[in-house]
């Protein structure tokens, strides 16, 4: 990625980490035991991270819009994506589920805090993004109107029929890999990572007031760079190292779940990943300013953690 587009990116995941690390709702007396969970979800949220989903966010409102920057509402409600994504993880890495010790190369949530908190935790950000919604709808900050379409989008892509739905075929994979295929996988994955994307990169689309044919834009990007990222990541599993990722690798392999990398191949996938890759940043063409966005679909493929 060229350094002016490094630059912007730098520049918009300040802002959103200070968005996050202001957040009135996580702010606590120290007065309280209870507070302890309000702790364990800001340990969750400062732990690192790329931020891809609150940034999607700010750059199709900025695309759609036209504008060259993004006003705080954008940014306040863009945070919300980065809590759910935040919860999924705290949730991901606990015993009953990826059974996994480190995130972002620091001791998980629920092996800080223990795992009742850090269950509470997930719970609690899972829940504080439309608490967020309905304040800045409240407060006047945002068109009430848009702040149901907001909680619908983030609702219906981390629900039952979303992400959770991904999650629990990642579940049941793990004791019906003969049952598995590339078929299967794309469904889960565009279930599992591709709808908080879609969230992202419409939530923007939303807050900029786009039409329906650059709502599907934005949906048809997303998709095709949410299968890309979950392809590279299964590939990064097998070939990268903990300090790399940040995280434990290997653990598909320790729970003989199928992947990507092993119904394709590295090669296979990586190629894979290309295509994908090259279709989402060809969908953003036709309008002028998605530079970025389109760069950033591209560099899935070539990203090494």
């Amino acid at each position: 990625m060229n350094k002016e587009y490094e630059a912007v990116i730098s520049s918009e995941t300040a802002k959103i980490n200070a968005f996050l690390g202001s957040c009135a709702q996580l702010e606590s007396s120290g007065g309280s035991p209870w507070e302890t969970v309000l702790e364990a979800e800001k340990y969750a949220l400062s732990a690192g991270g790329k931020r891809i989903r609150p940034l999607l966010a700010v750059e199709f409102y900025k695309l759609f819009s036209g504008a060259d920057s993004a006003p705080d509402f954008v940014y306040e409600a863009a945070v919300t994506l980065e809590m759910t994504h935040t919860f999924s993880l705290i949730h991901d890495d606990m015993p009953e589920m990826d059974d996994d010790d480190l995130r972002r190369g620091k001791p998980a949530t629920h092996v800080k805090f223990g795992t009742a908190t850090g269950l509470l935790a997930g719970d609690g950000l899972a829940i504080l993004p439309y608490e967020i919604l309905a304040d800045m709808a409240l407060g006047g900050r945002l068109d009430p109107l848009t702040a149901v379409k907001l909680t619908k989008l983030l609702s219906a892509n981390a629900g039952n029929c979303g992400m959770i739905a991904g999650q629990m075929l990642d579940l049941w994979s793990e004791e019906r890999a003969d049952a598995v295929n590339g078929e299967f996988l794309r469904e889960m994955s565009g279930l599992k990572t591709g709808c908080l994307l879609t969230a992202s990169c419409l939530f923007g689309a939303v807050l900029a007031g786009a039409d329906d044919e650059r709502c599907r834009s934005a949906e048809i990007y997303a998709k095709k760079v949410g299968l890309a990222f979950q392809i590279v990541d299964d590939v990064l599993d097998v070939t990268s190292s903990p300090e790399e990722l940040g995280k434990p690798t290997g653990s598909d392999s320790d729970r003989e779940k199928p992947t990507f990398y092993d119904i394709l191949g590295e090669e296979g996938a990586l190629r894979e990943a290309e295509r994908l890759s090259a279709e989402a940043a060809s969908e953003l063409e036709k309008y002028p300013g998605s530079g970025l966005l389109r760069e950033f679909a591209l560099s899935l493929a070539k990203r090494k953690k």
